[in-house]
């Protein structure tokens, strides 16, 4: 018995050969994803590298993402194959095989396929292990030679996490086998969907949640916010995409059966009438690729937006190669300081080619209307909205034109001039109560805004005229107990190469590193030292692994979509080949079948992609905002990012479209003719 399960087995994925290679072929793939993420997780030298921490916690996050996916894609192909599958085991039934000996034979042939790709993947996982790793440490910048290595642990947990998915795939189609009939299996291929009626009220939802979802993406301005919100909007249109596809395809599909003159012609009343029958089962398929195509553009744009931007974000991020902040409760001289800074520069043996310098008062502050206040009035009896908050920045008239290209007007007492995101309302301004009449509110041009202001979309410079000014400001604040009243900037620019402006850093921070004798020696409560060179390294590892996590899931991503629109093409083909038949006994020539095939299969490609490119149009302003809070303010590269990517997909997009319709082709007009 034994012998004929394993012919039974070597037959059908003979014959069904067109289905079963993608399917192996795709499990594969995904088990190598999985593999090699793993094994960069688990990569000891990683641990020894700055930065590696973080790319270990973006591979752990994209090993939980392909497991997810590999599940759904696995069940969804299997399904297909069963479907497909259930005639022969309708026949294996009624010529006597029990469903115990039927179960049999697609438990044999689920567990070798599930060895066939459990045992494929790994192996070429872990073929292209060094590979991979020496391809990472190149977009990383990471300079050190890699050994091959066989990661245990990465093979135990890829064998665990795959052995559960086919055996919960084996178990799906063994209750496929046990729960039908064999009239129902011989009919189980061939099954075909009723005519749905139109949904009115789901069309209405789907709608609304895109239109809520689009709303939320335009109109969120508020970083932070956007980060809160983006699940939500991501979630709304999924649904929305869902409900449109399955009632809104109905509805428009009833329409143009209607329309007389454009139904009743030989490529469109085939085509049309074809899709309203099936349009249930078209809809989750065309759903599903709109959806994932919407992934791969997000995705791939976005973290190919940022590694090649990776220099404006730290210019963005630090102004100068040395960068001091430090807070007190009072004005203090800043002489000794910067006196300590530019003689251990000189020391080290590096030259200074620019000073920035300035005292402000910089808070993040509740705006309400024309009003800055603290999130409490220090007795905690007012609390302010979140969502208002706003980032404010105090200084005087002869700070502020040292550090920017702006000159002021004439500042007189309680006058301040206000340079902010947007317009200032109001002639007068409330800063923790103290009033200050608004001599002019300006929106200055370029990147004005940079740095920690990137945290939040409303950010607001205010130049009074001289320290008394804010001094009153600073009083209150004292009143409130507020730390830190005071905070002063010093900047430094050097000479010299990477690797010397960082040795240079590295004896600055060590020069301030005792807090205790820098309180004592220069009265500031805190002095923090950060060096551009110091954090390129690890902004390099943190974008570089975004980046190649991106290209990652967006190459796994463009698989299962490429593999959803072959299956859907091979399904649909086998069912609409009899109809076609039909057709052509009745009159209708191969030409006439062939141009309602194409009329068919250009509707359903192109609904999908053009979908996906107005969901991405729509989230493009929530996704700019994010790129804000990795320091990203390059609107341009985006948008090249984005039309690039639109641009390789849409020609990946038609080569798959190529190669899919004529696979739909052979079937429909060649196989039993």
């Amino acid at each position: 018995m034994g012998k004929l399960y394993i012919k039974l087995m070597t037959t059908n994925i003979k014959n069904g050969k067109r289905f079963y290679f993608p399917y192996i072929l795709a499990g594969a793939v995904i088990v190598v994803l999985f593999y090699n993420m793993m094994a960069i997780y688990y990569n000891n030298g990683l641990s020894n590298m700055t930065g590696g921490q973080d790319i270990k916690m973006i591979m752990q996050f994209g090993t939980v993402v392909v497991v997810i996916f590999s599940f759904i894609f696995i069940f969804y192909t299997n399904s297909f194959i069963m479907k497909r599958r259930k005639k022969d085991i309708g026949i294996y039934n009624i010529l006597g095989m029990e469903k115990r000996h039927i179960a049999m034979e697609i438990f044999i042939e689920t567990m070798v396929i599930a060895i066939i790709v459990i045992v494929c993947g790994l192996f070429t996982g872990i073929l292209f292990d060094k590979f991979l790793m020496m391809l990472l440490y190149k977009i990383l910048g990471f300079e050190t030679s890699i050994k091959f290595t066989i990661s245990v642990t990465s093979i135990c947990n890829s064998l665990i996490v795959f052995i559960i998915l086919y055996s919960l795939t084996m178990v799906y189609n063994v209750m496929q086998v046990k729960l039908s009939n064999p009239i129902e299996l011989l009919r189980g291929g061939s099954v075909g969907e009723k005519e749905p009626k139109t949904k009115i009220l789901m069309a209405i939802i789907g709608f609304v949640c895109i239109a809520t979802g689009y709303y939320i993406a335009i109109t969120t301005e508020d970083p932070i916010g956007a980060i809160m919100l983006f699940f939500v909007a991501v979630v709304l249109v999924i649904i929305g995409t869902y409900s449109l596809f399955t009632a809104g395809s109905i509805a428009f599909l009833k329409i143009l059966r209607n329309n007389k003159n454009y139904y009743y012609k030989k490529k469109h009343f085939t085509a049309v009438s074809g899709m309203i029958y099936r349009m249930k089962q078209n809809a989750a398929g065309l759903s599903n690729i709109c959806i994932l195509s919407t992934m791969v553009l997000v995705m791939v744009s976005a973290t190919v937006c940022i590694y090649i931007g990776e220099e404006d974000i730290i210019d963005n991020r630090y102004k100068s190669e040395i960068n001091i902040t430090c807070h007190s409760e009072q004005i203090e001289d800043s002489t000794k300081l910067n006196g300590i800074v530019e003689n251990t520069i000189k020391e080290n043996g590096r030259k200074i080619t620019s000073i920035y310098k300035k005292n402000s008062i910089s808070l993040m502050m509740c705006m309400d209307g024309n009003e800055f206040n603290l999130y409490n009035d220090g007795n905690d009896t007012k609390q302010y909205d979140f969502s208002k908050i706003s980032y404010v920045e105090l200084l005087v008239k002869e700070d502020f034109e040292g550090i920017s290209d702006i000159k002021t007007g004439d500042i007189s007492e309680n006058e301040v001039e206000i340079y902010g995101t947007s317009e200032f309302p109001g002639n007068e301004v409330k800063i923790v109560g103290q009033a200050f009449k608004v001599n002019k509110s300006i929106i200055p041009d370029g990147n004005f805004f940079s740095g920690d202001t990137t945290m939040v979309d409303s950010c607001y410079v205010v130049v009074a005229r001289d320290y008394n000014e804010l001094e009153k400001v600073a009083a209150i604040l004292r009143d409130k107990k507020h730390a830190g009243i005071y905070q002063y900037e010093f900047h430094v620019d050097i000479d010299g190469t990477n690797s010397q402006k960082k040795d240079c850093g590295n004896v600055v921070i060590k020069e301030f590193a005792d807090k205790e004798n820098n309180k004592t020696r220069l009265g500031y409560n805190d002095i923090n030292v950060v060096t551009k060179e110091n954090h390129r390294e690890t902004f390099y590892s943190l974008y570089g692994g975004l980046f190649f996590l991106g290209i990652f899931l967006g190459i796994m991503f463009l698989m299962i979509t490429v593999l959803i629109i072959f299956y859907k093409q091979i399904s649909e083909g086998y069912e609409d080949k009899e109809r076609f038949i039909i057709m052509e006994k009745v009159g209708m020539s191969k030409k006439d079948v062939k141009n309602s095939i194409r009329s068919q299969i250009r509707t359903v490609f192109l609904l999908p992609i053009a979908m996906a490119i107005i969901h991405v149009a729509a989230a493009f302003p929530m996704i700019k905002r994010l790129l804000m809070l990795f320091g990203m303010f390059n609107s341009g590269l985006f948008i090249k990012c984005v039309l690039i990517t639109i641009g390789v997909f849409i020609f990946i997009y038609i080569i798959v479209f190529m190669l899919t319709s004529r696979t739909y082709y052979k079937i429909v007009g060649e196989e039993n003719r």
